[in-house]
């Protein structure tokens, strides 16, 4: 079964749109597209369709774009579905982790997060990151080398930016760029600020 409202609200964050602006798109009023998302009314089945055109063939071809992206990044670029899998990544990102382009290709990474890794990840989901609430994140943590994984003296530091990108099945994923810190300008950052989300409702 289509979950319009979900499917929309993504669509609409994605892409920086408006109620507005996404209801002059499909031809509706915003007050329908408001209703839509709240899950008081299914679009009809002929309106069913010309979302199906905008929502899902777009987005069709931005699946290989969005992995493309991530792989020739010139920064350290990994993407991330809800469970922690990485699905790509770039050549920068595999040479800080000390392994080859292809091994951080399809890995499962939860298992090296540390313990403040961890409780960051879980904070955006509880945020609603992978349901489209949240525009991006900045984060300021410890990580740990797919090298090493378990040299309890390995840690390192960074600065990360996580944004979500909609594929074609309305799944959101989470592209993390990132760069490498010392440890003293990871310190000169208050715990309280080493995680700043932006709402989806701020940026529309």
């Amino acid at each position: 079964m289509t979950h319009w409202s979900d499917l929309i609200r993504r669509y609409r964050s994605a892409n920086g749109l408006t109620q507005a602006t996404f209801a002059e798109c499909v031809g509706v009023e915003q007050a329908t597209v408001s209703r839509w998302e709240r899950g008081f009314h299914a679009p009809d089945l002929m309106m069913q369709g010309r979302l199906r055109t905008l929502l899902f063939r777009r987005a069709v071809v931005s699946d290989a774009m969005v992995v493309h992206r991530v792989q020739g990044s010139l920064g350290a670029a990994k993407l991330a579905d809800r469970n922690g899998w990485n699905r790509a990544a770039s050549p920068r990102a595999a040479a800080l982790h000390g392994v080859e382009f292809s091994y951080l290709q399809n890995f499962d990474y939860t298992p090296l997060h540390t313990e403040e890794l961890r409780a960051q990840w879980d904070a955006v989901r509880a945020l609603g990151f992978f349901a489209g609430n949240v525009a991006s994140v900045r984060v300021f943590n410890t990580w740990r080398p797919a090298a090493l994984p378990d040299a309890g003296d390995g840690l390192r530091h960074c600065e990360g930016f996580w944004t979500p990108v909609v594929l074609s099945d309305g799944e959101i994923m989470l592209i993390s760029e990132f760069h490498e810190i010392d440890e003293q300008a990871y310190r000169a950052v208050s715990p309280g600020d080493r995680l700043r989300a932006v709402m989806a409702e701020e940026v529309v």
